[in-house]
């Protein structure tokens, strides 16, 4: 590593705000200044492997290298989650919603989409509580699709295997689970069972683009916080068009839709409806 990469110096104000425009114009996240520490450390990382000295060297070299912008979004929307997280959301997706739209839909296959699935863990969250609910109910299937902006998440989602960080709240919640689903590997890593894993299909999708699917519930979770109020309109709006009437929004719990001009309805802590056309 040369001595120019050790000496890195913070980034000017006039950098800051070249960083930020050009997150916001690949993303749609919107940050601030406040973030520079953050965005610092995410981009020295890919510096140091282009060998690239200052931020502002980076950023000609992001400019004109349109092979970059992809590694671009990649440092700059990868976020922690875990299996099972917020229960809540959990206990009224298996004891409320499959149960009312199987009852619904005894004949149907129930379409799920997890946007901005991350890393994966959400998206097999759903493929498990989906399977334990058909082992009592023979004849319910489901197809699960998940997405994202990042390329590296969704090759991590797709490999399926897990450190602790990502298990560690559902191995200790609900062990006999766990014990089921996730096989042991080395250096304290864990694949999710083939038979889970073939459950999900995982493609790249931008949340400021409409999906040409239709879907009985959307998990759309942890990430509308990262997005300008204008910007949650935009997102929201496009995820209605691939809901079905009536159909369910799962949202996070630090999220809200009040104040917000969207075609939902709330129904309860981080679950919204799609009302019914008139």
């Amino acid at each position: 590593m040369s001595e120019a990469l050790n000496l890195l110096e913070d980034m000017g104000p006039v950098t800051i705000g070249r960083v930020i425009k050009k997150v916001y114009m690949l993303t749609g996240i919107s940050m601030n200044e406040q973030k520079k520490t953050m965005l610092q450390s995410r981009m020295r990382r890919r510096m140091r492997e282009l060998n690239i000295g200052s931020y502002d060297a980076y950023m000609d070299y992001l400019d004109k290298t349109p092979a970059e912008t992809q590694n671009f979004i990649n440092i700059m929307t990868t976020n922690e989650t875990f299996f099972f997280r917020t229960p809540r959301v959990w206990e009224h997706f298996q004891k409320e919603f499959l149960p009312e739209w199987f009852k619904n839909n005894p004949n149907g296959v129930l379409k799920i989409w997890s946007a901005a699935s991350s890393s994966g863990e959400e998206a097999y969250s759903i493929a498990i509580s989906c399977n334990e609910f058909k082992l009592k109910n023979p004849s319910f299937d489901f197809k699960i699709m998940g997405s994202d902006i990042s390329s590296d998440m969704l090759q991590e989602a797709t490999a399926g295997t897990y450190a602790e960080k990502s298990i560690e709240f559902m191995r200790r919640s609900q062990p006999e689970l766990f014990e089921k689903y996730f096989i042991k590997k080395e250096d304290k890593l864990f694949d999710v069972s083939g038979e889970i894993k073939k459950r999900v299909q995982f493609q790249p999708h931008n949340l400021f683009t409409v999906k040409k699917e239709m879907f009985d519930i959307i998990f759309l979770r942890n990430v509308l916080i990262y997005f300008t109020g204008e910007d949650q309109e935009k997102v929201l709006k496009n995820v209605a068009k691939s809901l079905k009437e009536e159909g369910t929004l799962m949202i996070g719990e630090s999220e809200s839709l009040n104040r917000l001009d969207t075609p939902y309805e709330f129904k309860s802590a981080c679950v919204y409806k799609l009302p019914k056309k008139a």
